[in-house]
């Protein structure tokens, strides 16, 4: 993380507070969009004016881009305000999405005016008009750019600091407003060696990175409504602290809801069937307990009470693994061996797999082949789970 990051947070945290505590992502959150709020507006201000001057569509055009991306830090603001008002009978599970649906109408506005400026910029293409460009004009914009490089860099990184997604999304909003700037250079430069037309194409160009702009944010926004799946980091992360707790063997089945900042965790234990229902209760306390803290979610766990026998499950670990050995699956859960007069009798267990992996039947014809050379009288269950992360 850069100096002037550090130097911002700084100025809203104290030395060492939990950056993913509610209140101070809130804090982080609001600081980064006012800073953008008041930097897209002098630069709005700046394009506008230079725009009007040298009568250039490709500068007003991302004059307005600027002023879209106030709009997006707006909801930036609202989206982390929304997210500390708690849940009520209407809304149980809070208002995060509400910043969601912002994003979406405000996809729907960067849309319209991307179109509008598509429609005069091929209007301009052919109906072409004297522009006046002054050096200095140029030198002002590329400054422009590096402004935006640097907040889109900050944006970014206070983002990664607490895990926003929202805050990154506005960081690539910056960035798509410098490569459109970085177009309009062109366009100016093109117009001094004599080619305006240039201006034009620069203005389409522009144009389309806002169209761009808003697809990508209402994109992202119907990903929200829908159910987008939680990173692999975030699994990861949640079996991590879970297997950490004494008697948890293995983590499975594990489901995240979000609504905005808000996390709904489920999932799923496998602890030693020998342990006793007050043993099995602590230690789902202690998982939930601990992933809450650290997440800042609601953790509900199932126990899956199992029974080990070293050997016969190394042996079936052998067996399976190398017809697993595959991007697309993952690593079996959920082993049940039961037995009957001291032979194994039942075999059960799940393969974690992608969505889109066709070839369960294969591989569990494979699987079941392989066992049945070992364990040749026992009935064998095997279960594809699809994988969200």
């Amino acid at each position: 993380m850069n100096r002037l990051t550090i130097f911002l947070v700084n100025r809203v945290l104290e030395s060492g507070a939990d950056q993913l505590e509610p209140s101070n992502r809130l804090k982080v959150g609001k600081l980064e969009g006012y800073l953008s709020i008041f930097c897209n507006l002098s630069l709005f201000g700046v394009k506008v004016f230079l725009g009007i001057i040298s009568q250039s569509i490709a500068l007003l055009a991302d004059a307005f881009h600027t002023l879209m991306d106030v709009a997006t830090s707006g909801v930036v603001i609202l989206g982390f305000k929304l997210s500390q008002k708690p849940a009520d009978a209407e809304h149980p599970f809070g208002h995060g999405r509400a910043e969601t649906i912002s994003s979406l109408l405000i996809a729907f506005l960067i849309g319209l005016v991307g179109i509008e400026f598509l429609k005069f910029s091929i209007r301009r293409l052919y109906n072409a008009e004297e522009l006046l460009v002054d050096p200095r004009m140029i030198i002002i914009i590329i400054i422009t750019i590096v402004i935006k490089e640097i907040m889109a860099r900050v944006s970014h990184e206070m983002g990664e600091l607490i895990e926003s997604d929202v805050l990154k999304g506005d960081a690539v909003h910056h960035r798509s407003d410098s490569l459109s700037s970085l177009l309009v250079v062109v366009g100016l430069i093109g117009v001094r060696m004599g080619w305006p037309e240039l201006d034009s194409y620069m203005g389409i160009g522009v144009s389309i990175f806002i169209l761009y702009t808003g697809f990508e944010l209402a994109r992202n926004a119907v990903d929200e409504l829908l159910g987008k799946p939680p990173t692999k980091e975030m699994i990861d992360s949640i079996s991590y602290l879970a297997t950490a707790v004494s008697g948890v063997l293995n983590v499975h089945d594990i489901i995240v809801h979000q609504y905005g900042v808000k996390k709904f965790i489920s999932l799923h234990l496998e602890v030693g069937q020998e342990r006793t229902a007050d043993e099995l209760h602590i230690i789902a306390d202690i998982v939930e307990n601990k992933i809450t803290k650290k997440m800042y979610a609601n953790v509900v766990t199932h126990i899956d009470p199992v029974k080990r026998d070293g050997n016969i499950e190394n042996n079936i670990m052998e067996m399976v693994s190398p017809i697993i050995d595959n991007d697309e699956l993952g690593t079996i859960q959920d082993l049940r061996i039961m037995k009957e007069n001291g032979v194994v009798s039942n075999i059960s267990f799940e393969i974690p797999c992608s969505i889109e992996f066709m070839q369960k039947d294969e591989v569990q014809i494979e699987l079941k082949q392989q066992i049945y050379q070992t364990y040749p009288h026992c009935k064998i269950e095997i279960k594809f789970i699809n994988q969200i992360n």
